[in-house]
């Protein structure tokens, strides 16, 4: 827990900001006062300090010590989520997907908020390289060669040991490798569902997984999720209740695109569910990695004692996304899954298991996120602040508690799709609502990820925003 003594300082010395204990404009106790408080040393409350100098809370003043600049916690609502529960219907996102796509061609020139990636300068790249070198200097050429269609085998008991982290117990068989959290995704709906089959998603709900059900023919019933708390149990028993559900499929923690994370008893209640109704939950936890707060949050899987969950994830979104390596744990479902796997690509590439093995097995990957965690906080903290500056006060904003993008609800009469034409001739890309919906709601609502390196160049673009929308405001106006 050393390691993490300047975050959990940080993150108390946030509360009381938030809280204000500390009001804007009021100086923070003395280095000296709070190594004193928390038994550090003043080296481990400087750091702390630092890390909110970086996130724009507090400023360093010469003689004066450290005063209070703003708090983390805005004065936005957070935005309004769906209150019906749609009819199954057929996915149909494609045609929205491709013509927004067409227009989302990457360029220096732009400023993409589109992509939940994260940015170049943002990956440990030495740590990256020595293992590809460490994968490929094996003289046996074992990383030439086909691995196991569930992967190999040391990777796989490498992941199934950090379960203990989310209060899991996989072991190595319990795994699957694959090509990333979406491939991971289908596989798993491939094993339980068959064209035509009805499944229930939350939402707004990630435009990548609804493709996915579209290009496997399944229909989908989508479930309101609460932007705070995610899905409401009551709903989800009343739509398995009234009709055949083969599969549901929900993001844990830091729901993409609105942050929701589920509570811990709410994720044991969904497990319970599953087990009492035999009906799979497929867990996307591709963002649990990523959390702000000091301890990793639990996920559905967390609970399962009879195999109906069946967990998804990935390392694309917290080491890199070139990397392709994606994993599940399908509990009862694993032996389908594997064959699956085998017959759709044989196995995921043997070198690139061998380089994340390595970033794993000797701490690389830990150390990296150790450091990645408070500077992507710090990220979404300063565009939470520049939108609370330049956007109208109207607009509404999500507050997750990890995970890489902002949801965010325009006034009512700003179309999202108007705006994302506008941005794109500015050179500003970012994602309109309706790509989380099947039914085409969410029409004034945006996506903007906080991955990139804050820059006066972010910063500038996110006021172009707030100008372009103050703009269609008033023309609705007139």
């Amino acid at each position: 827990m050393k390691g993490f003594q300047y975050l959990i300082i940080a993150d108390e010395l946030e509360k009381l900001i938030n809280t204000e204990v500390y009001p804007v404009g009021q100086k923070l106790p003395s280095l000296r006062l709070i190594s004193l408080r928390f038994q550090v040393s003043i080296g481990t409350v400087l750091k702390a300090f630092v890390l909110l100098i970086d996130k724009g809370l507090i400023l360093g003043k010469e003689r004066s010590g450290y005063i209070v600049l703003r708090r983390s916690v805005l004065k936005a609502d957070l935005p309004q989520s769906s209150k019906t529960i749609s009819a199954a219907t057929e996915v149909r996102i494609s045609p929205v997907l491709q013509k927004i796509s067409r227009e989302n061609q990457e360029h220096k020139s732009f400023v993409s908020f589109f992509n939940a990636i994260l940015d170049v300068g943002l990956l440990p790249l030495n740590a990256i390289r020595r293992s590809l070198q460490h994968a490929s200097r094996d003289l046996t050429g074992a990383h030439l060669l086909y691995e196991e269609a569930n992967g190999n085998p040391l990777l796989r008991q490498e992941i199934a040991g950090r379960s203990f982290r989310w209060f899991g117990a996989l072991n190595a068989d319990d795994v699957v490798i694959t090509n990333g959290a979406l491939e991971a995704v289908s596989l798993c709906l491939r094993a339980v569902a068959e064209k035509g089959d009805t499944i229930v998603v939350e939402t707004p709900f990630y435009y990548g997984i609804l493709q996915t059900i579209e290009a496997l023919g399944l229909k989908i019933v989508e479930l309101p999720g609460d932007t705070f708390s995610g899905i409401d149990l009551i709903q989800l028993e009343q739509v398995c209740e009234e009709q055949r559900v083969a599969a549901c499929v929900l993001i844990s923690n830091f729901n993409n695109p609105n942050g929701a994370m589920l509570s811990d008893q709410k994720k044991q209640d969904i497990a319970a569910f599953a087990k009492r109704k035999k009906i799979p939950v497929i867990d996307d936890d591709i963002y649990g990695d990523l959390h702000f707060d000091p301890e990793r949050p639990s996920n559905i899987k967390s609970y399962d004692a009879d195999g109906w969950v069946m967990l998804c994830s990935s390392f694309s979104k917290s080491v890199a996304p070139g990397y392709r390596i994606g994993w599940c744990a399908p509990g009862r479902f694993t032996e389908k899954v594997i064959r699956l796997k085998a017959v759709t690509n044989v196995a995921t590439a043997s070198v690139v298991q061998l380089s994340l093995l390595q970033l794993l097995n000797t701490g690389a990957y830990d150390r990296h996120l150790r450091r990645l965690r408070p500077e992507l906080h710090k990220l979404m903290l300063l565009t939470l602040q520049a939108i609370e500056e330049h956007f109208p006060p109207e607009t509404k904003v999500s507050r997750p508690k990890g995970g890489l993008v902002l949801w965010i609800e325009l006034p009512g009469g700003v179309d999202a799709l108007v705006l994302h034409h506008k941005a794109i001739a500015k050179h500003i890309q970012i994602a309109p609502g309706t790509l989380f919906s099947n039914r085409g709601d969410y029409t004034n609502y945006i996506r903007i990820s906080c991955s990139n390196l804050w820059s006066k160049r972010i910063e500038l673009a996110i006021q172009q925003l707030g100008n372009l929308i103050k703009d269609q405001m008033m023309k609705n106006k007139n």
